[in-house]
């Protein structure tokens, strides 16, 4: 595939375009006025939604957005795409053109004129590098720019080529990964490919791409299932060859909350993309709704949330985890205002969100806000075999990411995690569609 495949949608897609953004203006002119700053409710007072709150205490506390995540240089990463897409959704809601400027600020200084992608190789065939381009895709919806454009080709070109399990023709989560399907890759790379695809693709093209994402999240939720708990393994290994594999299933341990809500997140975006008159969403909504139930029989009765060892909530020195609570909240939130679930599932993801601000929202100086108690990181191996080496011959082997719950209790917690404060700003966000966040609501009542 070459950019030619784009050319016959262009002037289509650019007068398409412009009146989008015309009409997202008029909306961000009437709910808002020009600085964030104008926002506030007063000097002593904080700002009133917390999808703005929080993306303002971001831009705060790291003014250069290519900076997020705790980076001391520039990068391309899945989560500050993940983070500023929740703060694009916060500008389409509210306005501001700093917002804006803030988004434009990643895309100008990743991405060169010519389209090239800072730090990106393409040959890792990692799909952590594709989520950001649904970041681009959508931005590119807003302000259609060649660069941008070719950035997105580049990374459609990768999932055409994304090496796949033997059997099941998944994609490998990364060549150090090979042979291994995660719930993580699912969200990094499924939602971005069928949004490209019904962007630029024609209809039996993107049809084509439709079948696939349906066929893959089908395959993952079967493969990584523990009928025994209704909820999703990390990973499934097809050699069952890596040390953290069981060697019979091939399955990792146990379900990590981030994971199951990576994947979940993946079946709501997927609906978001996928035309109303597919005919495959069914079977998504089926999952979703599989899914979503099976999660609420794990949700945590007293506090609303879930454990970063989802599966195993009363054993010594499990925790409630904030970025998962936060993908659920927001997901339970989402599903049930697109009448996918009923209102049942939406009272969850309220309790959930009250549990959030609860539990893990802390009132810092000068009028900022912090998610706390968000897992920094997570994962598995790599682990090294003769095919694993032959994708990748110079993977190191990292036996302490065994996937056992000690492991996943080792990994250190820190705050304002971009994995957790993107979801976090969307949830906020469904909450202030339903109207149910006042403002007593929305301030902590003390300094956590």
């Amino acid at each position: 595939m070459n950019l030619n495949i784009f050319a016959s949608h262009k002037s289509f897609l650019i007068l398409s375009v412009a009146a989008f953004f015309i009409s997202c203006q008029l909306k961000a002119q009437d709910s808002t006025s020009q600085s964030v700053q104008d926002i506030k409710m007063s000097d002593d007072e904080p700002y009133t939604p917390y999808s703005l709150w929080m993306t303002v205490s971001e831009m705060s506390r790291v003014p250069q957005s290519y900076l997020l995540d705790f980076s001391t240089k520039p990068k391309w990463s899945y989560v500050m795409g993940i983070e500023l897409e929740s703060m694009l959704d916060t500008y389409l809601r509210y306005g501001d053109q700093n917002i804006m400027n803030y988004l434009q600020m990643y895309i100008d200084t990743i991405i060169s004129p010519e389209g090239e992608i800072r730090g990106y190789k393409l040959n890792d065939y990692n799909l952590d590098n594709i989520r950001t381009g649904h970041f681009l895709a959508r931005m590119y919806q807003l302000h259609p720019e060649v660069k941008t454009l070719a950035a997105i080709h580049t990374l459609m070109r990768q999932l055409e080529e994304q090496p796949r399990t033997d059997g099941d023709s998944v994609y490998w989560h990364k060549a150090i990964y090979s042979y291994q399907v995660w719930l993580d890759g699912i969200f990094m790379g499924l939602p971005f490919r069928v949004l490209a695809a019904s962007m630029f693709l024609d209809p039996d093209s993107a049809m084509t791409v439709y079948d696939d994402a349906v066929y893959q999240v089908s395959e993952t939720f079967h493969r990584t299932l523990d009928s025994a708990t209704g909820l999703n393994r990390h990973a499934w290994d097809e050699t069952r060859q890596m040390f953290w594999a069981d060697p019979v299933t091939g399955l990792s341990r146990h379900c990590w909350g981030r994971a199951q809500g990576w994947y979940t997140m993946a079946l709501v975006e997927l609906l978001d993309a996928l035309p109303n008159d597919y005919p495959g969403r069914s079977k998504v909504l089926d999952l979703l709704r599989l899914t979503l139930d099976s999660v609420l029989r794990w949700q945590d009765v007293e506090s609303g949330l879930w454990f970063q060892v989802m599966d195993s909530p009363n054993r010594d020195g499990n925790y409630l985890e904030a970025t998962c609570s936060s993908m659920f909240a927001y997901s339970l939130l989402k599903s049930c205002r697109l009448g996918y679930v009923d209102k049942s599932f939406g009272d969850a993801g309220h309790r959930a969100y009250d549990g959030i601000i609860t539990h893990f929202i802390r009132h810092d100086p000068n009028n900022l806000i912090s998610l706390t108690h968000c897992c920094s990181v997570a994962g598995l191996g790599p682990g090294i075999s003769p095919k694993v080496l032959k994708a990748a011959p110079d993977v190191k082997e990292n036996r302490r990411r065994d996937g056992s719950f000690e492991y996943y209790l080792s990994e250190p917690l820190r705050d304002n995690d971009a994995k957790g404060l993107g979801p976090f700003i969307w949830a906020s966000l469904e909450m202030e569609r339903l109207n149910m966040s006042g403002h007593a609501a929305m301030m902590p009542s003390t300094p956590r």
